[in-house]
């Protein structure tokens, strides 16, 4: 239990012993007034009880404040009855030594639960092997890394699956670039890259021949018919995508539990087409096509299988989503996936009840938007996508240039990797503080500042505060201080609200929320700082003790995104 909550049951408990509230559920009542001259917590239970009583909420707030005997372990300095609420002010002596002394003692485990029974997998990245992943795909990644921490972290266990898109006619079209100029290369370039290419050539090429679609078409055809051929080449174009795809997982820390890919799916998923077509859920086309009856449900009608055989995403997706449950024995699954596919993923979730699955309904979509750029959307097949490796390697090119200026004295191996996790902090925090469902306008300029609501802001407030308590060598724990000063209870009031926001998170699915806190959490230590002397004060040794648990708390919500901390700055 977190300690606010700790305070409030307790509060309850001796409320309660007042007859009129006896039956009362006075913790759900308990709030953050929305001034801070109102007190640290208020409860409006009285406007609740006037109706009962027939008197005023003002009359009661006063009656009540008269009988409350709070126990000495309570946190709260006093309490007085205003306009109908009933207002607590926290003794903050007591609250920094109960919060400080908590945080000190779990650590790295401060604001996590216990562990619960649910397993839950989660769905992310699903890059495609025809080309190397871009800064949309790394949305989607960064979000589901985040999201998988955060659950973590609140006791569930969790699967992290990525789910690869190995087979279809983007990929017959990268083959049949390769049949066509490849000429049995390998790769001379990072390998993802390498098959990415060939992919925007076919675009190129289908502009002067249109007749290359169909060949592609064909192409697939004989892949689903593992024709020798294409199969062959298919595997090897796959191998060198992957390898690419997997460097730069590794270079972003990002680990999956299980692999999923399409091919593994196209079989089974028309098995289950021919089920639903058993139980009269789907018909035949004319041509052979065949459709899932959907409109009775309220979703459009959908086609799940081409004329010509061939397997489209609904086949396979439609599989893969009925194996997570049944092999994996899981209660929840997550895909984190673009809004764009909402209707999408809504027949999927139908067809998979419809086919007799209760957990269909445990089926969760975690929608986000698109990342635009200053001129607009972008395209892989158009080739004005803006490369994740790219990306990762111009920002990281600008960090180089600001941690040179701050420390020239640091060999280059040092800034190298100092610029690697301020640039890969930069990403994955411009591309997860915002709410998932709105669109991220990206501009790399802004996202490496050193100040503002960035990820190199966040890191650099935790640098500075291993700084300070280096500097400050000898120093005594210290959990509490007679007076208080505006900015430290501010900063303690915050503290006491990250297990809050971890679990608001993890039951919202919103991993921005973290981002939030943090933000707050590092601005109201910098006004900390500047308004507090730590080292040179009379009070170094509280101040020095609040200052690391500081640290912990950033610490732990950077750990919660992802991110890194570089030793300097």
């Amino acid at each position: 239990m977190n300690i606010l909550d700790k305070i409030k049951q307790d509060l309850e408990k001796d409320l309660k012993k007042i007859s009129l509230l006896k039956h009362e559920n006075i913790q759900q009542t308990l709030r953050k007034p929305p001034q801070s001259s109102f007190g640290d917590l208020s409860t409006g239970i009285c406007f609740k009880l006037a109706k009962k009583l027939k008197k005023s909420p003002n009359q009661i707030a006063e009656e009540i404040s008269k009988k409350i005997k709070l126990s000495k372990k309570i946190p709260v300095s006093k309490f007085e009855a205003k306009d109908g609420y009933i207002n607590f002010f926290f003794d903050y002596e007591k609250l920094s030594e109960l919060t400080l002394k908590t945080i000190l003692k779990q650590k790295e485990k401060y604001g996590s639960s216990k562990k619960k029974k649910e397993k839950i997998m989660i769905e992310f990245s699903q890059p495609n092997t025809n080309k190397p992943m871009h800064i949309g795909h790394a949305r989607n990644t960064f979000l589901g890394d985040s999201l998988s921490n955060i659950l973590e972290f609140s006791g569930y266990k969790i699967t992290r699956a990525n789910y690869l898109g190995d087979t279809g006619l983007h990929i017959a079209k990268v083959i049949l670039m390769y049949k066509m100029f490849g000429k049995n290369k390998k790769p001379d370039i990072k390998p993802d890259h390498f098959i990415g290419n060939l992919y925007i050539k076919f675009e190129k090429e289908a502009k002067k021949n249109p007749d290359l679609t169909e060949e592609a078409k064909e192409i697939l055809r004989r892949y689903e018919q593992e024709d020798k051929e294409i199969i062959k080449i298919w595997k090897k174009l796959r191998e060198w995508a992957l390898k690419g795809l997997n460097e730069t997982y590794r270079r972003l820390k990002i680990k999956f539990d299980v692999d999923f890919f399409e091919s593994e799916f196209e079989k089974e998923g028309k098995e289950y087409v021919k089920k639903l077509l058993e139980k009269k859920i789907a018909h035949k086309l004319k041509d052979g096509a065949v459709v899932a009856d959907l409109e009775k449900y309220g979703l459009p009608s959908t086609i799940i299988l081409r004329a010509d055989g061939t397997a489209l995403y609904h086949t396979k997706d439609l599989a893969l989503g009925i194996k997570k449950f049944e092999k994996y024995k899981i209660d929840r699954s997550i895909y984190v996936v673009g809004s764009e596919q909402k209707m999408y993923l809504k027949q999927i979730f139908k067809m998979i009840e419809l086919l007799g699955y209760k957990k269909a309904n445990q089926c969760y979509h975690l929608p986000y938007g698109l990342v635009m750029l200053p001129e607009g959307k972008m395209s892989s097949r158009k080739g004005n996508a803006v490369l994740l490796d790219n990306m990762l390697n111009e920002l990281k090119h600008l960090a180089y240039k600001k941690v040179e200026k701050n420390n020239p004295n640091l060999s280059a191996q040092e800034k190298n990797i100092i610029s690697e996790k301020i640039a890969i902090g930069a990403l994955k925090y411009a591309l997860v503080k915002i709410s998932p469902e709105r669109n991220v306008l990206f501009n790399k300029k802004d996202v490496i500042k050193f100040e503002g609501n960035t990820g190199p802001y966040l890191q650099y407030s935790n640098v500075r505060i291993n700084s300070i308590l280096k500097k400050a060598k000898r120093w005594k724990q210290n959990l509490k201080n007679e007076k208080l000063t505006k900015q430290e209870k501010k900063l303690i009031n915050k503290l006491i609200e990250f297990p809050i926001v971890v679990e608001k998170a993890s039951s919202d699915y919103r991993p921005h929320y973290i981002c939030n806190y943090i933000y707050e959490l590092s601005t109201i230590f910098n006004e900390f700082y500047h308004a507090c002397p730590v080292i040179k004060s009379e009070q170094k040794d509280f101040r020095l003790t609040l200052t690391k648990a500081t640290g912990i708390v950033i610490e732990n919500g950077l750990n919660l995104l992802g991110i890194e901390i570089p030793n300097k700055m």
